[in-house]
């Protein structure tokens, strides 16, 4: 990949550290793994998603992006999808031009998502109030960009307004099978969307069927979920983010999966709700009791499980741990280590050009017959 911007934006490093040999290489070392599956598609054209900051000088705008504290000016990203590859500029354009003068007032930042079906999500976030004329304005703007299908919402402190929706759907195919997906702005979402089809199809290939029922923790918009389903014979999945639940209830109806429970708990409330020590208002209709849990799948945040969830995914008798941190999930399993063993490794690289890395880990519990790798 030839980047004018590459160790310069922020964005990406030129460190030796950061190719995917020495990610691999270190990250086995520190999970004490010996054996995995790798997988490393596109290095570049990869990134479904983005935010830049906006820097205003003599009556035009600019992207930028920040590092070190420092804004530094570029004109696109070459790790972007295509569509947004050809979208950034054009929307630049639109928004210098002498029309769009009032519009363009202290916006300081653009988020911007896309699907693989090429449509776009683009949220401008302000420093100022919008009203009744940004949003007549907005129209305007996505009436300029007709070219590109386009929503477009506009943000500022304690306001939200939007031109028609504020969501896309996105298609993810895995093992020739089209799933979608409703991706709501702010909301987290897989910014490598063929890596993240290939994670789907990994977690696929290492779960045999089963006739007991899987617990989701931090389930999100059903990523794993609606394709999952299809291998047990309940799913109890869990979420805090109600737009994340609403989303993943979507997903649900368009997929035809009828075997799916969300719930919107977090992983505190979930612990409770399933050891019984609290009840919930939003459980009323969902009797616990019913479910045999042989599997719980986890996908957490950068800062992994921690102690008490640890403890907690103990009583399982499998565990499928999804990470896009090396270092919490190695601290993690220093308390899952203690009841399971690890029988299945894969790294992925969603984030080339940065030290990140995904890794799914199948956990089995000690009294279970399986291979060791």
């Amino acid at each position: 990949m030839f980047c004018e911007y590459l160790g310069v934006c922020g964005g990406c490093s030129i460190l030796e550290e950061c190719g995917l040999e020495a990610k691999v290489a270190y990250a086995k070392q520190l999970l004490g793994i010996n054996k995995c599956d790798v997988v490393s598609l596109k290095q570049d054209s990869f990134r479904a998603r983005c935010e830049l900051g906006i820097f205003h000088k003599d009556d035009s705008i600019s992207y930028v992006m920040r590092k070190d504290r420092q804004f530094v000016c570029i004109e696109n990203c070459c790790n972007l999808l295509e569509t947004l590859q050809k979208f950034l500029p054009t929307l630049k354009e639109k928004l210098n031009q002498e029309n769009f003068r009032d519009f363009r007032q202290k916006l300081f930042a653009i988020e911007v998502l896309s699907t693989q079906n090429n449509e776009i999500l683009l949220t401008l976030i302000y420093h100022r109030k919008l009203d009744e004329f940004w949003l007549e304005k907005a129209k305007a703007l996505k009436k300029s960009l007709q070219n590109f299908q386009v929503e477009i919402m506009g943000r500022s402190k304690g306001v939200k307004l939007i031109v028609d929706k504020d969501y896309v759907v996105e298609t993810l195919e895995i093992f020739d099978k089209k799933y979608f997906y409703r991706y709501d702005e702010g909301v987290f979402t897989q910014p490598n969307p063929k890596i993240n089809e290939k994670m789907i199809e990994w977690v696929l290939q290492s779960i045999p069927s089963s006739s007991g029922d899987l617990l989701e923790m931090y389930c999100g918009c059903g990523n794993f979920t609606i394709p999952l389903s299809q291998k047990f014979k309940k799913v109890l999945a869990t979420e805090i983010s109600k737009v994340s639940i609403r989303a993943a209830k979507f997903a649900c109806e368009q997929n035809g999966s009828d075997n799916i429970a969300f719930v919107r708990l977090s992983g505190q409330e979930c612990i409770e709700a399933i050891k019984g020590l609290r009840k919930f208002e939003r459980l009323r209709q969902i009797n616990l009791e019913t479910y045999c849990f042989s599997m719980v799948l986890v996908d957490p945040p950068r800062a992994g499980l921690g102690e008490e969830v640890c403890q907690f995914l103990q009583d399982f008798p499998s565990i499928l741990y999804i990470s896009c941190n090396p270092l919490s999930l190695a601290k993690d399993l220093e308390i899952l280590n203690q009841t399971h063993r690890v029988v299945k490794v894969a790294f992925f690289d969603q984030f080339p050009h940065t030290p990140h890395l995904e890794t799914g880990i199948l956990l089995q519990k000690n009294d279970i017959d399986s291979q060791i790798y």
